[in-house]
């Protein structure tokens, strides 16, 4: 069996995915700089110009992008690399996407990718007013 680092596989998902289906994409704060993500984006901006957006800081903005191109039939992979900030991205998520699903019979956001996750320091935020999770809130959210 194979044996490769979290962030080879992620990486390695991620070029399958956006390869695979053109309308994949990734979107996300810091998507192209190894101080927010580390090592999982590598080479995607190279190989899928145009395909891979990195974003102000604005986790409610850029949540509400990546939805609304969700609805318009696009599959976005969304980049939160800071869990602690997730909160402001609730109002797109819990209100809306959440709820869209459930409005339309699953006909609104079919496909969308969260990749959420506290990449500083190897998962080590470094302080306490950054070291928080908020994965639980989200996995029992709407759909």
């Amino acid at each position: 069996m194979r044996q490769i680092s979290y962030a080879e596989a992620i990486n390695e998902t991620l070029h399958q995915m956006i390869e695979k289906d053109e309308k994949v994409f990734l979107i996300g704060q810091g998507v192209t700089s190894p101080w927010y993500v580390g090592t999982t984006t590598v080479g995607l901006i190279d190989r899928f110009p145009g395909r891979v957006i990195d974003t102000p800081v604005s986790e409610n903005g850029v949540t509400g992008v990546a939805v609304g191109a969700a609805l318009a039939g696009m599959h976005p992979i969304l980049v939160h690399p800071r869990m602690d900030f997730m909160y402001y991205a609730m109002d797109q998520i819990a209100n809306h996407a959440a709820n869209w699903y459930y409005m339309f019979f699953g006909g609104a956001v079919k496909r969308s990718y969260n990749h959420m996750g506290d990449y500083q320091s190897g998962g080590r935020a470094g302080c306490p007013t950054l070291a928080g999770t908020a994965s639980d809130v989200y996995a029992h959210t709407g759909s």
